[in-house]
């Protein structure tokens, strides 16, 4: 639930109206280091942890047909690490902008 939730708020901020997360999509998933995008992970931010490696993503798309992803994946730090990704392209700092 925390991956709708946070794409839910972040939206929510950027779109300027209410993200229900009833039209949230969810996702969980499991992946070995080998499996990961280097462009989506980068391999330090893995590195340490044992396999397989968990990760929730939740989707939306919005009225105009653009789609928002994040991935979260649970790392042992305070945060987790979010990959956001706008219409199937990585967007760095994508919450902050």
């Amino acid at each position: 639930m925390a991956a709708e939730q946070r794409l839910s708020q972040v939206l929510t901020k950027k779109l300027g109206y209410y993200v229900p997360i009833s039209e949230i999509g969810y996702e969980s998933m499991s992946f070995y280091k080998d499996e990961v995008d280097e462009q989506l992970v980068p391999p330090h931010i893995i590195e340490h942890l044992a396999e397989p490696i968990n990760a929730d993503s939740a989707s939306y798309t919005d009225a105009d047909g653009n789609y928002y992803l994040v991935i979260i994946i649970e790392t042992g730090l305070p945060e987790p690490y979010e990959v956001w990704l706008v219409n199937d392209e990585v967007v760095g700092g994508f919450p902050d902008s």
